[in-house]
């Protein structure tokens, strides 16, 4: 359903969507098209569970799962989660959000993650725990190579 007025909802949500996607480093913040049909669903998800009669707090839970369904992890996290709990001690802090970033370009990254299926909904899959260690292995040789 396309609404014709701006309503302080679809506000809320195109802003808790263009954050989610910025901070977690999808793609998709670039286009907008993609936000808006979100948007629009997620808020359309929201009306239909209050005219089912469920409360506030449930429609609109239910509502924001909508607007991210399928984009809850992103490759950028995984990669980012390797470093920070499994090479912290090689590389500081400061330096993880620029290193996920740029390691998430690299082939031999892309290649697992691409293999494995990382997608929005990655976390609840049974191969997590092996990919994050083939991760680790290639991520630990790269920084070998730059002598970090």
């Amino acid at each position: 359903m396309r609404h014709n007025v701006e309503l302080p909802e679809l506000d809320r949500y195109r802003d808790y969507l263009r954050g989610h996607l910025r901070d977690h480093h999808f793609p998709q913040l670039s286009d907008n098209k993609f936000i808006e049909a979100r948007v629009e669903d997620a808020y359309d998800r929201f009306i239909t569970e209050r005219l089912q009669g469920r409360g506030v707090s449930v429609a609109t839970e239910l509502s924001y799962r909508t607007l991210l369904d399928g984009f809850y992890v992103s490759p950028y996290d995984i990669v980012y989660s390797v470093l920070e709990e499994n090479l912290w001690t090689r590389l500081p802090e400061w330096s993880w959000p620029s290193m996920a970033d740029h390691l998430v370009t690299l082939p031999s990254v892309k290649e697992i993650l691409d293999r494995y299926g990382v997608n929005g909904d990655f976390l609840s899959r049974e191969n997590h725990r092996p990919m994050l260690t083939e991760l680790l292995g290639v991520i630990s040789e790269i920084l070998d190579g730059y002598e970090l």
